[in-house]
């Protein structure tokens, strides 16, 4: 358990996932002894038993958990509450476009297997999409979604205000991560709990799963608005507090803008082409060298990224779709 900046308590919790390694969650004890968290973590055994203990170790008590505010649906986010809630019995509360899209039926396979029909008509090959079905951590965590959507969860608004241990929020939505995404700002917005909005020494990947959404665009939208609240902190999802919100909220925007003139420039030099093969040959800043030592969430990550720079490419007029014996082609404009 550490200060989370702000004279909050931010406990780390592991994750499966090697780029991420933890999550941060957030205690805010209430007077009667009891305790709200900010995100839940994994539906894994080790990473709740890390939750666990880093109440206990702070004083609070775990099984007095009142209430958990999700800031988006990802698996390391969301599906601890699955857990934590059945034992507590305490309230989720997360964001409404999250509940519309992923956790009204309680299935997130739809969701996963809209992007992965994008991949093949953007040219991936079967055999690795079957390898990413099999091994994504959404599919393995169904059941977690499955009991989450049968709870009386608590959709949150642009707006809303939600109370969380002593302290009120105000909710911004914030998409573009996920279609739901949502910050919670301090009431005389001094700082925010920001999800995966802005992340330090990495950037949030972005997925297109819908050809028709922009959600690059909506995510360059939100990291502009972040830019412009005029924050001293913000308390992310993963790694440390970053004390510039607004400074970083710029830099994740000149990357992006950067790797979509380098997207433009692949599709120059090819003429046309295939979302996989922009996705093989963007320059990713990765540990590995050559594509087949990608992990299949690795390969997720940068397929969903790849097309989610194509279709701002095309929604800015820089590049067109071509439909042509059932697959998609991409060319500069």
């Amino acid at each position: 358990m550490a200060a989370g900046g702000a004279g909050f308590l931010r406990l780390q919790a592991w994750l499966p996932i090697p780029s991420l390694r933890a999550i941060n969650i957030y205690p805010h004890p209430r007077g009667d002894g009891s305790v709200d968290l900010v995100d839940a973590g994994m539906y894994t055994a080790r990473c709740v038993h890390d939750i666990i203990r880093g109440l206990r170790a702070a004083g609070l008590d775990p099984c007095r958990i009142e209430r958990i505010v999700v800031t988006h649906f990802h698996v390391d986010h969301l599906t601890g509450a699955a857990i934590l809630a059945e034992a507590t019995g305490a309230e989720v509360l997360l964001g409404r476009g999250e509940l519309e899209l992923v956790l009204s039926t309680g299935d997130p396979a739809p969701f996963i297997e809209a992007a992965l029909k994008l991949f093949a008509e953007n040219g991936m090959p079967r055999e690795e999409i079957d390898l990413i079905r099999r091994s994504h951590p959404a599919m393995r965590a169904i059941e977690a979604y499955k009991a989450l959507s049968k709870l009386d969860l608590k959709p949150l608004s642009e707006g809303d205000t939600v109370r969380v241990g002593e302290r009120t929020y105000r909710v911004a939505e914030m998409p573009g991560h996920t279609p739901g995404h949502i910050a919670l700002i301090e009431e005389g917005e001094a700082y925010a709990f920001t999800g995966d909005l802005v992340l330090q020494g990495i950037t949030p990947h972005v997925t297109l799963h819908d050809p028709d959404t922009d959600p690059l665009g909506d995510y360059m939208a939100s990291l502009e608005r972040l830019a412009g609240l005029g924050l001293r902190l913000a308390l992310p999802g993963h790694r440390e507090p970053i004390e510039d919100p607004a400074g970083r909220a710029r830099e994740i925007l000149e990357h992006h803008r950067q790797r979509l003139d380098e997207v433009h420039s692949i599709l120059e030099k090819h003429g046309e082409a295939t979302g996989y093969q922009v996705a093989r040959e963007v320059r990713w800043r990765v540990r590995y060298t050559t594509w087949d030592e990608y992990p299949p969430a690795e390969r997720f990550f940068a397929m969903g990224e790849a097309l989610a720079h194509l279709r701002r490419l095309e929604v800015e007029g820089r590049a067109e779709r071509v439909e042509r014996g059932g697959l998609t082609l991409w060319r500069p404009l």
